[in-house]
């Protein structure tokens, strides 16, 4: 019980507080009488001492030492009781006590310190009554609400049906993870949040949090408490208050739940590494080439977001990490799938990854932009390499083959795309960049049907520099023939043979083809 409280509901209401009253929220644990000499020895941090004044320094030097030293040891305040020995604090008390904040109160000598003693007593035992019978209310409900919850919004419902006000869940960073508010109010929240976490307000090792901390926001005052698992903060709970202060049930509760939440998020997250350990097997054997295309292993891929008759790009993420991983590295790592799979949720995207050492794979539909994630989540220090677009079982193989060939010229901080590495290294010699601009340019037209016919148009156009007109009289066809042939080319390569880049890949494609061949 604080002492302004004991105050207003105990007879102290007929003493009058003559100094530190600055200091009134100060915490009763017990009504302690004492007239001795040496005061301070027979004291302890909390309680509210009882004096006659009897034994209190007649010098001021002594009276002002004594009012230092029953500060230091962290009195909730002094009570003289007046006038018998002493008519007042010496001035000297006074004038000492309100430098270190030491409340003195002075009470009638006709109040006898039995009656003061008890009521206060009665007033701290049945608090701490309450405090329990509601900590067994709370205990009660979120232990049901651990076993029961789906998520965290369920234990923030949980705790607020109880205490009256929201609670909130974020990431150490701020970001919101759930709450009992409303999504609108809580997504226009989330800058304070973060704002409160940036700003200085926490400590840096949040680890090192034993108690709930009261932090202003602009909408009022909230407590904070990390959420742990294996010394690791995983979230952190927010309390609305009241007002500006923190209540003994406050700091219980918000404790208790972060216990709750961190059982949850557990559960969760185990939850999570065996769906992840599925979602990785399936996605490595697609890229891998090792994808068993039997009717039940497809129907799972679909339930997992692939389907095999879509289009998707591969994409490969390299952190600038050495082999093997340290424990550092390591933790980037789960960081990066983390923030990669929120950003795949907020698209609406399937969660397509897998995990090589340094690297992450994902699979992102064709419509899917993979610069716009690139942004969301690139770190200045790591690399993106982004396939061509490829459908089917093969072509999930071919896509990983595809930013696989592009890992030695990945350089930090950039995204590249399959395309634009592809050509200027084959023309640096690289013999699978070479090979690789075949199968891209030559390799799709010999697949198709009359795939001669449109393999040697496109060798013909190549050799008369894209001129219709010469080219047409070269393969013996009408000229409207050729533009057809041309229009099925641009189609089939996804290309426009009007680019005059286009054109100088598809003679060195062209050419390096025939030098294959022969």
């Amino acid at each position: 019980m604080k002492l302004d409280t004991a105050i207003r509901e105990t007879i102290l209401r007929d003493a009058e507080v003559v100094a530190g009253s600055h200091m009134l929220d100060r915490e009763i644990t017990w009504v302690h009488m004492v007239d001795h000499p040496d005061i301070a020895q027979w004291v302890k941090p909390g309680e509210l001492l009882l004096t006659t004044g009897y034994n209190w320094p007649s010098d001021e030097v002594s009276s002002r030492e004594l009012v230092r030293n029953l500060s230091k040891v962290g009195l909730a305040g002094v009570v003289l009781a007046v006038p018998h020995f002493r008519e007042h604090f010496p001035p000297e008390a006074l004038e000492e006590a309100n430098q270190v904040g030491l409340p003195l109160l002075e009470l009638p000598w006709d109040v006898p310190f039995s009656e003061v003693t008890h009521e206060i007593l009665a007033k701290i035992i049945n608090f701490q009554g309450d405090i329990i019978e509601r900590s067994e209310k709370l205990h009660r409900a979120l232990t049901n609400a651990a076993v029961s919850a789906t998520n965290l919004s369920d234990i923030a419902a949980a705790l607020t049906s109880l205490l009256g006000r929201f609670v909130t869940f974020t990431d150490p960073a701020g970001g919101i993870l759930g709450g009992s508010d409303t999504v609108e109010a809580l997504t226009l929240l989330e800058p304070q949040f973060v704002g409160a976490v940036h700003g200085g307000s926490l400590p840096v090792d949040l680890t090192a949090m034993q108690r709930p901390l009261a932090v202003a926001f602009t909408t009022g005052h909230r407590i904070v408490f990390p959420v742990r698992l294996h010394d690791t903060v995983v979230a952190l709970i927010w309390l609305d208050l009241a007002g500006d202060e923190t209540q003994e049930l406050d700091a219980r509760a918000i404790e208790h739940a972060s216990v709750v939440a961190a059982l949850h998020m557990m559960h969760q997250r185990q939850l999570a590494q065996q769906e992840d350990r599925l979602g990785y097997a399936l996605v490595a054997g697609l890229l891998d080439g090792e994808f068993s295309a039997t009717a039940a292993a497809l129907e799972r891929a679909r339930v997992c977001g692939w389907s095999d008759s879509k289009a998707y790009r591969v994409c490969l993420v390299l952190l600038d990490e050495p082999i093997p991983l340290t424990p550092e590295g390591l933790e980037r790592r789960e960081r990066w799938v983390d923030s990669l799979k929120r950003e795949l949720r907020a698209r609406k995207l399937p969660e397509l990854i897998a995990i090589w050492l340094n690297q992450l794979k994902f699979i992102v539909p064709e419509d899917a932009s993979a610069l716009s994630l690139w942004e969301a989540l690139s770190d200045k220090r790591s690399a993106m390499a982004i396939s061509r677009i490829h459908t089917g079982v093969k072509g999930m193989a071919v896509g990983a083959q595809d930013v696989d060939a592009l890992v030695p010229t990945l350089r930090p901080g950039r995204l590249h795309q399959f395309d634009e590495i592809l050509f200027p290294r084959a023309l640096m010699g690289d013999p699978n960049a070479r090979d690789l601009l075949v199968e891209r340019l030559i390799g799709p037209l010999s697949e198709k049907r009359r795939g001669e016919s449109l393999l040697e148009t496109v060798c013909t156009l190549a050799d008369e520099g894209f001129q219709l007109a010469n080219t047409a009289k070269a393969l013996g066809i009408h000229i409207s023939t050729l533009r057809y042939r041309v229009e099925r080319i641009e189609s089939i390569l996804k290309l426009s043979l009007e680019d005059p880049k286009m054109r100088f890949q598809l003679q060195v494609a062209v050419a390096l083809y025939r030098l294959r061949e022969d």
